[in-house]
């Protein structure tokens, strides 16, 4: 089986055997070979592009691997809803092309150095040439999505890729654009802009399958609502990962932290404790993950094929990172610990 990308035919590598077929029962799927079905395509993809600088650091971000989390959302999406091996595997490259093409970028504005234990694209390969590996990989999506056999899911999937990274690319621009000295945006605007970076990029790979079989709004409307609670539940607790070990170096680091950050925005008063705050933050965190499993409660009872299997130790997972940070931040002086990042 191939896949058209850029005029060229990608082959679903041998070594993918027959068996990897997403649109078979669960009992049937070899997970790890669908994921390294991706994952070659992937870079079999960016092989197909011009050689250069660009295309170097982009094959060596995707070479760092990951969790690979966007295109097991996917997969386990296309799987619910029956679609075709070659469209499954389509539709998870592209979403993780563009959620790599979205840490590339992210970790040049924040002048993070390390991403998954190894050196960051910029650090490696400098801050011009990162910019445009993001770039590239983000077109690289289109050529994937593009290249699919049936017209129609290519013209869909392409559709929900552009409009949901768009999405991610305005939400992004509202944390970095300038504002005036003392500008402190209202919670209703924080909510937004924290849904807006975050939550197109888990909707997108649940909506996939739903999108191919043209399922009702209903269905879609629940995964929106899903990945608006999850996303939202996410950035509070990725914020609260940004502060520091200690309370004194935390001082100095709030200063830093934009007007976006979750800090700013649970408080009660200005005298609070970073203990309330704290406290504040993963009520709230915790509340979000409490509605996204409403949320997957409902969606299980349209499928015909489970998915909570995929996505409830997800939802675990952050939940646990939030209480680690709730009893992490003690009156005794102590700051935050380490916690895992489960969605890079």
């Amino acid at each position: 089986m191939t896949v058209s990308v850029l005029g060229a035919e990608v082959p679903l590598r041998k070594n993918a055997s027959a068996n990897v077929v997403a649109v078979q029962s669960a009992d049937k799927v070899d997970h790890t070979r669908a994921l390294e079905q991706v994952r070659e395509l992937m870079l079999d993809a960016l092989q197909g592009v011009m050689e250069g600088p660009a295309n170097n650091a982009s094959q060596y971000q995707i070479s760092t691997r990951g969790s690979l989390l966007r295109a097991r959302l996917a997969l386990a999406s296309c799987r619910s809803f029956e679609c075709s091996q070659e469209y499954a595997v389509v539709a998870a490259a592209c979403c993780e092309l563009i959620h790599n093409a979205s840490l590339v970028h992210d970790d040049l504005l924040d002048g993070d150095q390390l991403r998954r234990g190894q050196a960051t694209v910029w650090k490696r390969h400098g801050r011009g040439v990162a910019l445009c590996a993001g770039d590239l990989l983000l077109c690289t999506a289109f050529a994937v999505s593009a290249g699919l056999n049936d017209a129609q899911q290519s013209r869909l999937l392409t559709q929900y890729l552009a409009a949901m990274t768009g999405r991610v690319i305005v939400g992004q621009s509202i944390e970095i654009a300038p504002v005036e000295p003392g500008f402190q945006p209202r919670f209703r605007d924080y909510i937004e802009a924290a849904q807006a970076k975050t939550v197109p990029l888990i909707q997108l790979p649940l909506m996939t399958g739903a999108i191919a079989v043209k399922a009702g709004l209903s269905i879609l409307d629940s995964i929106r609502r899903f990945a608006e609670a999850v996303g939202l539940a996410y950035q509070i607790i990725d914020d609260l990962d940004d502060l520091v070990e200690s309370k004194a170096d935390l001082k100095s680091k709030v200063k830093s932290l934009h007007p976006f950050h979750a800090w700013h925005h649970h408080r009660g008063r200005l005298s609070d404790s970073p203990e309330l705050r704290v406290q504040r933050a993963t009520r709230h965190a915790l509340a979000a993950l409490q509605r996204g499993r409403c949320q997957l409660k409902c969606l299980e009872e349209k499928m015909s094929t489970p998915i909570t299997p995929t996505l409830g130790p997800l939802l675990m997972k952050l939940e646990c990172r939030a209480q680690a940070h709730r009893y992490s931040f003690g009156s005794n002086g102590e700051g935050y610990h380490d916690t895992t990042n489960t969605w890079g």
